[in-house]
Order: C-alpha cells, then sequence, then structure tokens
C-alpha cells in the first residue's frame, strides 16, 4: 500500500490525503505550468487559482472519507483542467537571445562619470586608451567632443559594474 501524505493547497484550510504518486503528479503540474508562465507577469497568481480549483476539486471527491486520493484520481483531475498556456506567447525571435551590447556609463573606476569605461565595455577596448583618444580627439576638435560627452553623461544609462554590464549584455530577453 502506498504510504498516505497530505496535500495542502492555497484557499484551503484542510490537508488532502493523497498517495506519493498523486503529489509527485500535483508537483510535475504545477511546475509545468509555472514553465509555461514564466513570463506571464500574473504567473504566481494564475499558480495559486490553479491551486485553488483543484483543492475545490479534490474537496467533492474526497469529501470526509479517509481515503487517500490516487495517481489515477488526481491525473483524472488535472487531465480536466488541461494543460497551461500563456494568454499572450511572447515572440519566438526574441526568446532566447542575449541582449548584445549597449551604451551606458560604468560606475565602478570612473574618473569622469565612467562614459569612458562604458565606452571601452561596449567595444571590448583597454579603457586608458579610451581616456587618452577621447582626451586628444578633445584637445584637436577645440573641445567640441567636450560637450558631446556632456551630453553622453546626461542621456546613458548608468551600470554598477563591469560585470553588471557583461551580466546584462550576455542575458537573455
Amino acid at each position: 500500500m502506498d504510504e498516505r501524505i497530505s496535500i495542502r493547497l492555497t484557499g484551503h484550510v484542510a490537508a488532502f490525503p493523497a498517495t506519493r504518486e498523486a503529489r509527485d503528479a500535483l508537483r510535475q503540474y504545477l511546475d509545468d505550468a509555472r514553465r509555461a508562465l514564466r513570463s506571464d507577469p500574473d504567473a504566481d497568481e494564475i499558480v495559486r487559482d490553479l491551486e485553488s480549483a483543484i483543492g475545490d476539486r479534490l474537496s467533492t471527491l474526497t469529501g470526509s472519507g479517509d481515503d487517500s486520493l490516487t495517481g489515477a484520481q488526481m491525473a483524472e483531475i488535472l487531465a480536466e483542467l488541461g494543460p497551461v498556456s500563456p494568454a499572450r506567447p511572447s515572440p519566438p525571435s526574441v526568446e532566447g537571445r542575449p541582449r548584445g551590447r549597449f551604451w551606458c556609463r560604468i560606475n565602478e573606476g570612473k574618473w569622469f562619470g565612467g562614459v569612458c569605461l562604458g565606452i571601452a565595455a561596449y567595444g571590448g577596448f583597454r579603457v586608458d586608451w579610451v581616456r587618452t583618444v577621447v582626451l586628444l580627439l578633445t584637445m584637436l576638435t577645440g573641445g567640441l567632443l567636450a560637450v558631446v560627452y556632456l551630453v553622453l553623461l546626461l542621456v546613458l544609462p548608468v551600470v554598477p559594474t563591469v560585470t553588471d554590464y557583461e551580466r546584462q549584455r550576455d542575458a537573455l530577453r
């Protein structure tokens, strides 16, 4: 005979007696639902609603008896609910691709605003070379590049460290 365990579901005070097979089927169903809804901002609420609906169905099925819910009974309940899919599937062309390089300012090791450090991270250059080139171009343009630098200082987003930049650059969309 299967070991009897208790299942607690959102929205229900009482625990439902079940077999390990029934519990594992429920866990798998809820895990699959969380995976399917991972891009949905309301995923947690939807999963809680699913748990509540399953609990409502279990309370009518088990009643006040001491019989444990079997794996076959749980499979029947979950089949009635059907598979969970997101309301708005995300476009396949965007999902799974890294963000890629982006322009920013980096606070870690900055001298004046972190723009040169951001340019170095974007291009994969050494920051001392970028600073030297910016200084030389600023002198050669009569300070015009300084105006561009100040605009970049105001416009570019700030990233705390080079490591954070790399993490954001390589993160999947």
